[in-house]
């Protein structure tokens, strides 16, 4: 069953890039925080565009209107995954080699390094949601997830999710928080990704496995959770759920892919990820890493950089 998407993100209003009548103008500035791009207006050239833009985590969340007909085309998306559908009129997108009609029920996801080209209707108004890959293998635990090009925003399955955007995107003090403080900031952007990947996805497309695992693994990932900067052994991790070491490990194999150890590894990766983010004034990357369970640093920032495409250095850096 549809649900049609009542999205009105209000509250954005107040992070307004820009306003324009000049296409290279608008061009230019939309560049500055999505991928370069071409525009082709269909109508009025001097037609008013503008962009509502505001970061939330590693990721970024938005609305684009051209103000009449416009052509989009990008020749590959770099560093981010993007995610559209229209809050207003229609486009007809052409991803991957096929052409798909996107609305306020439809939208399309566009994964880094493809291709993406669209045409706008004159009432269209995009709602763009920029996700940072780093964010989105954290969530998923795999640098490369299986996601659908297909969005079916205005579905069952993705209801929690737009009541989620509607939420953050509607609420002024809210947003004001989440643009304003890191660590609010990360921890909605997570929990934003989390509901997008449940509702997207299911467990058996990204992993090829079964979705539903035994109690005993969830008992399992919650203590990881809970006790990630503990110096755990599979020992440890099989006492405190009351399973044998074989059956832990064989039921992390059959339902999540991994074992508990690297399982837990993800764990300790996540929530230094988090930290660093987060982190305020002067830190260390190996105060954060000895906090998140990892006593050797050169390890630690190997499978970082595995992971997230960037030293742990980096992520401080850039935070």
């Amino acid at each position: 069953m549809m649900l049609s998407s009542s999205l009105r993100p209000d509250a954005l209003h107040a992070y307004r890039l820009f306003e324009s009548d000049d296409v290279e103008e608008t061009r230019e500035l939309i560049s500055r925080v999505m991928q370069p791009h071409t525009l082709s207006p269909s109508g009025n050239p001097r037609a008013r565009s503008f962009m509502d833009f505001v970061r939330l985590g590693g990721s970024g969340l938005g609305v684009i209107a051209f103000g009449d007909a416009m052509r989009v085309e990008v020749e590959s998306v770099e560093g981010y995954y993007l995610l559209m559908f229209c809050l207003a009129g229609r486009a007809e997108v052409r991803l991957q080699g096929r052409t798909m009609q996107v609305d306020r029920d439809r939208g399309v996801l566009c994964a880094p390094g493809q291709p993406f080209e669209a045409k706008l209707s004159p009432d269209c108004q995009q709602f763009v949601l920029r996700i940072d890959p780093a964010a989105l293998a954290t969530q998923t635990g795999t640098s490369s997830p299986k996601l659908r090009t297909e969005v079916s925003v205005g579905g069952g399955r993705l209801r929690g999710w737009l009541q989620q955007l509607q939420l953050l995107t509607s609420a002024p003090e809210l947003l004001a928080c989440a643009s304003e403080n890191p660590r609010v900031g990360v921890h909605l952007e997570r929990l934003l990704l989390d509901l997008l990947v449940v509702g997207h996805t299911n467990a058996s497309t990204m992993t090829g496995r079964p979705a539903l695992a035994p109690g005993f693994v969830k008992r399992a990932e919650d203590f990881m959770t809970g006790n990630c900067a503990e110096a755990l052994q599979l020992s440890d991790i099989s006492a405190a759920v009351g399973v044998p070491a074989r059956t832990l490990r064989d039921g992390f194999q059959r339902f999540r892919g991994v074992s508990p150890m690297q399982h837990l590894r993800r764990v300790r990766l996540a929530r230094a990820r988090d930290a660093l983010l987060a982190a305020p004034g002067e830190v260390r990357v190996a105060d954060i890493a000895l906090d998140c369970g990892f006593t050797h640093l050169g390890r630690f920032a190997i499978a970082y950089k595995k992971i997230f495409g960037e030293s742990p250095s980096d992520t401080l850096k850039h935070r």
